[in-house]
């Protein structure tokens, strides 16, 4: 039983019961629906101005496009941390190790970028360092799932790197059970507007000068499904 179906349930047994639904990016409408028609509250929040980069062509591997991309940010781009969105914590954690080797093969005259994991699976001491900003002269690199995308906004954050995938879960017929699959277009993460609400919606310790900045690193699997 879904979190909304045990507030439904709740709501019919509890008449006296009030039920508050809160989020940066529910589809109030359908929830509204599905609550008898309760009354939407919209809460206007602060905005700042998101400039939305598109790769020219598909890239034939969107992992190694993205940890390119990265390393051009932190190496040509203004301050400003980076976030980082893929699908699961194998893809994740490599892409770790892959970049940490890239930054060490640098040489020490190139400025410290730090880099953090997160996914669900992750210990919350280390998940909590995410939220640490970096030390000065430095720049962290947020590398997580789609956990980033509605459940924290994280200060500091000024450019977004989404390849556009993410693991749903799916029913499998053959199977008769639930499985992940990775599918093309992150719920939402697409749409300017949440990666406005990704990037801008952070703490202006940065400030608001200049536009954010957001990559969509797209891949021939997104050529094939918009054709």
């Amino acid at each position: 039983m879904s979190a909304a179906e045990v507030a439904l349930e709740a709501c019919k047994r509890r008449p006296d019961l009030k039920l508050i639904c809160t989020s940066a990016t529910l589809d109030a409408a359908k929830f509204a629906t599905y609550f008898w028609g309760c009354p939407i509250f919209t809460i206007p929040g602060r905005t700042f101005p998101v400039e939305t980069l598109y790769t020219k062509e598909p890239e034939p591997d969107y992992l190694e496009a993205s940890l390119i991309t990265i390393l051009q940010i932190h190496l040509m781009e203004p301050a400003g941390d980076i976030l980082l969105f893929l699908t699961g914590q194998e893809e994740i954690d490599t892409a770790c190790e892959v970049l940490y080797e890239r930054v060490k093969a640098l040489g020490p005259q190139v400025p410290e970028l730090l880099i953090l994991p997160v996914y669900a699976a992750l210990p919350s001491e280390m998940q909590s360092r995410i939220f640490d900003p970096p030390p000065p002269g430095a720049r962290k690199v947020v590398i997580a799932t789609n956990i980033a995308e509605t459940s924290i906004t994280i200060d500091g954050i000024y450019y977004v790197i989404d390849p556009g995938f993410a693991k749903q879960n799916a029913y499998d017929p053959k199977l008769g059970m639930d499985s992940l699959v990775v599918t093309v277009g992150r719920s939402g993460a697409i749409c300017a507007d949440d990666i406005a609400h990704l990037a801008g919606a952070s703490s202006s310790t940065i400030g608001t000068s200049r536009p954010y900045r957001a990559w969509q690193v797209l891949s021939s699997l997104h050529r094939d499904r918009l054709s």
